[in-house]
């Protein structure tokens, strides 16, 4: 996953990206991550608040309106980081405008919204993505190589958690009607996790709980269930002291994402410890940002580069799928 830099020789022009959303997830996610990119640059911004908008915007390119940045014909790609419930409807509009889409997580509110937009990417033939950028990190890749090598034999159980508190009231991560509540905000990281680390394997949930959100969003989940013949257990929660693990115990040992860090280690060292027959030891992984490997990655792409990495539509899909079958579990 890791990008490769250029030779004078074979130098490209930088994809010109366009943002739709200038918050606090673009200021601190894709717009440092694109500043140090040599694959691609911040062509154009598109915000409510002008001020903020340009901001993020080098060039000075500034909408107000989200419609004029998808039809700006210099703009590329487009990357949205509007509030979860506006990810899918304006994704469809950038690719039917013939744009490539990256995507915030969580893709979509439900399913059916994925296969609408998968649909619409096929028969607009744009690149389209969500924004795992966890995913791109090569503490992450390690882990899976890890599971995959069987040093820890066949996995039995699989513990994950990714909560933090004080979620304000008016916070858009918090009000139901734009998508907000913990399973949407932090389910792709902690929940997703057991699914794509057991290949996307049949899951079938044993246990889900939760407790509501006074505004009626979901404030923490807690579901188990099985996969690939594994037990996992994940949390999130919008209302407990930060906490973060990933820990994966098999067989023959098990292998911990230390630091209190397992889905948000950025630009900051991290380490996995590694438990086995012959004791335990412990990688270092240098600081990177997994954010600027994704991007990366994607520009690349847009440019016709085969050394890169784009996840699949179908694992997004599989998300949705089984996020949805928890929501019906929460309120049966």
């Amino acid at each position: 996953m890791q990008s490769e830099g250029l030779n004078m020789s074979e130098r490209v022009a930088p994809v010109r990206w366009g943002f739709v959303g200038a918050g606090m997830i673009a200021k601190k996610a894709l717009y440092p991550a694109l500043l140090g990119s040599q694959w691609g640059e911040i062509y154009a911004v598109a915000g409510k608040d002008a001020e903020r908008a340009q901001g993020l915007s080098p060039s000075g390119r500034v909408y107000t309106e989200y419609q004029d940045l998808i039809d700006d014909p210099e703009v590329e790609a487009v990357y949205i980081s509007l509030p979860n419930s506006l990810h899918i409807p304006w994704s469809i509009r950038a690719m039917r405008a013939g744009k490539d889409v990256l995507c915030e997580k969580p893709l979509a509110m439900n399913a059916q919204e994925v296969r609408d937009a998968i649909k619409v990417a096929d028969e607009s033939g744009r690149l389209f993505m969500e924004a795992s950028w966890n995913r791109w990190h090569p503490r992450t890749k390690r882990l899976s190589e890890i599971i995959r090598s069987g040093e820890i034999g066949t996995v039995e159980r699989i513990k994950t958690c990714f909560t933090y508190d004080g979620l304000a009231d008016d916070n858009i991560r918090a009000i139901p009607e734009l998508g907000g509540g913990g399973l949407y905000d932090l389910g792709p990281y902690s929940v997703a996790a057991p699914i794509w680390l057991m290949n996307f394997a049949p899951a079938e949930i044993t246990k889900a709980q939760v407790a509501w959100h006074h505004i009626g969003s979901d404030e923490t989940v807690r579901v188990e269930f099985t996969i690939g013949g594994a037990k996992a257990e994940a949390i999130t929660s919008m209302n407990v002291p930060s906490t973060l693990y990933f820990e994966v115990f098999g067989s023959e040992g098990a292998v911990v994402m230390g630091g209190n860090d397992a889905f948000n280690s950025h630009n900051a060292p991290s380490t996995l410890e590694i438990y086995g027959k012959h004791g335990k030891r412990v990688e270092n992984f240098t600081a990177c940002d997994p954010y600027q490997l994704m991007a990366d990655d994607f520009s690349k792409k847009i440019r016709g580069r085969s050394d890169c990495w784009i996840m699949p539509l179908t694992e997004s899909l599989a998300f949705a799928e089984f996020f949805d079958a928890v929501f019906a579990k929460l309120t049966k």
